[in-house]
């Protein structure tokens, strides 16, 4: 008779250790291919950003200090969202700006826009003998978050010009 004792085959257990650590690998490899691709992703969207940014351009065509209208041009390759424009005077500080989506500006060499006293700030009196500065931040309309302030101003570009 055989005794008591039982075990487990060689066999078995080199199975078991084998199966436990294949296992390992596969669950370790699942969560490093999750973060390399979420990585990646968060890359190419940065990316995208900033080739958006690249192809933004806006220009500063003319300022109507009397009717109090500047009109700008967007001869870039994307559509642009104005979130701030304003003019004051050139050896002053610039007032407290409040960021928000003033006008949408088309991509075309054709067009102008006006941006109404409504839509962009003026200082109180305006002195025709004194130079002025016209500040536009802008974002292209495709990276434009509405609901995102702060990430608009973030990849925004900056347009000045002497009035």
């Amino acid at each position: 008779m055989r005794g008591a004792r039982s075990g487990v085959s060689y066999v078995v257990s080199v199975a078991i250790i084998s199966m436990v650590t294949i296992a390992l690998g596969l669950f370790l490899w699942g969560i490093t291919a999750g973060w390399a691709g979420v990585s990646a992703f968060d890359m190419v969207k940065e990316t995208n950003k900033g080739v958006a940014q690249q192809r933004s351009l806006l220009v500063v065509e003319f300022v109507d200090m009397r009717n109090r209208v500047v009109w700008v041009s967007n001869p870039g390759k994307v559509d642009l969202v104005i979130l701030s424009c304003m003019v004051y005077p050139k050896n002053s500080n610039p007032p407290p700006r409040e960021f928000r989506e003033v006008k949408r500006v088309a991509a075309s060499m054709k067009m102008s826009y006006p941006l109404s006293s409504s839509e962009c700030a003026f200082a109180g009196s305006l002195d025709p003998a004194q130079p002025y500065v016209v500040e536009i931040y802008a974002i292209a309309s495709t990276i434009y978050n509405p609901a995102n302030v702060v990430e608009n101003i973030q990849w925004a570009i900056v347009v000045r010009s002497d009035a």
